[in-house]
């Protein structure tokens, strides 16, 4: 009786933890993002000559125009070392929440403001 108990505890642990496994990523706010405050500015910063940092392709799941604040779900972010995944982001001026809606697709430029991670530049991706 015991080994039969044992066996379904077991089962059941298994069951779960691939379930919990299969569950899709939830968004979370990384707005204010310190485990990438590592990369400093040289990292968040475009290249030397103002150049505009490499865009990353996205799409908007979520609007709080209230905080200013969009859920993207992004390819990997390469110049902030992140990969893809669905997450909370700061926007600079967040007045362009209007401009948008989910399921926009857009390209943006993200970067690492004193450890909060704000979108720079945001456009539709045509």
């Amino acid at each position: 009786m015991n080994k039969t108990i044992h066996t379904a505890k077991t089962a059941l642990l298994a069951l779960g933890a691939s379930f919990a496994l299969a569950l899709p990523a939830l968004a979370q706010d990384h707005s204010d993002h310190s485990a990438h405050a590592h990369h400093g500015a040289a990292a968040a910063t475009p290249a030397a000559g103002g150049a505009q940092a490499a865009l990353t392709a996205g799409e908007i799941t979520r609007i709080d125009a209230r905080t200013g604040k969009l859920t993207i779900r992004h390819e990997d972010i390469k110049n902030l070392d992140m990969p893809a995944m669905t997450m909370v982001f700061a926007l600079k001026n967040a007045q362009k929440t209007a401009a948008f809606k989910p399921g926009d697709k857009v390209l943006f430029a993200a970067e690492d403001e004193g450890g909060t991670l704000t979108i720079t530049h945001i456009q539709p991706a045509s």
